[in-house]
């Protein structure tokens, strides 16, 4: 994941629900987004760009953030996606 500058990733895992955040040169919180893997399908929830951050690539970002996330937990469709 490689979000435009100033922006910077943070990825937090624990267990199979993994959090993706993006945050601006300040610090603050720009983009979220969360995904589970069960099994072999992943749940995506809580995808949110700030209001002052839009337009800017970030939801683009986070999606492919969360989609590799998904492939090392194992979901197979995102995997596929990514081939």
């Amino acid at each position: 994941m490689r979000p435009a500058a100033p922006y910077e990733g943070e990825i937090r895992t624990e267990g199979p629900v993994t959090v993706v955040y993006l945050h601006d040169s300040s610090g603050e919180v720009a983009a979220c987004g969360t995904i589970a893997v069960v099994g072999t399908d992943a749940i995506t929830d809580r995808v949110e760009t700030d209001a002052a951050h839009r337009r800017r690539g970030l939801g683009r970002a986070m999606m492919s953030a969360l989609a590799e996330a998904a492939v090392v937990q194992g979901d197979r469709i995102a995997a596929d996606g990514l081939a």
